[in-house]
């Protein structure tokens, strides 16, 4: 998947793809499999066709999205599922925020972390020396 963007003041998938991509990334999700029509439709009637076929197939290069011919057009699917979509780009932001700014990432994490959190986090870090063999 190649992800290249962060937009600060976007929420939700449009901090990572373009508020169009994330949209049609949800359409798909929730179809399923869809053709670009199906897409289009979904969306609703300022979608114009040509501009999703346009974005989905970018989507396909960037491995967000693939397609498969079926007849005489394609149906698209996502790589991947809401949940390993997020844990993806998850990953890729820390590690950038770790590798870039490690102590402040790390400070403010803990800092902004929900209270109901903690506990879950303090499981994971327990885990984590578990399995490294630190405890």
């Amino acid at each position: 998947m190649k992800i290249n963007r962060f937009a600060l003041d976007s929420r939700g998938l449009a901090r990572v793809l373009g508020e169009l991509e994330a949209r049609i990334l949800e359409v798909v999700w929730t179809l399923g499999q869809a053709t670009v029509k199906d897409v289009a439709a979904a969306l609703g009637p300022e979608a114009h066709v040509k501009t999703v076929m346009t974005v989905m197939n970018r989507m396909v290069e960037k491995g967000v999205l693939q397609r498969e011919a079926r007849g005489r057009s394609f149906v698209y699917s996502a790589v991947l599922d809401r949940e390993r979509f997020a844990q993806q780009v998850a990953s890729r932001v820390l590690s950038g925020l770790l590798a870039d700014f490690g102590k402040p990432t790390l400070a403010h994490f803990v800092q902004e972390i929900p209270p109901e959190q903690l506990a879950e986090l303090e499981r994971l870090i327990a885990e984590r020396r578990r399995l490294q063999g630190g405890e």
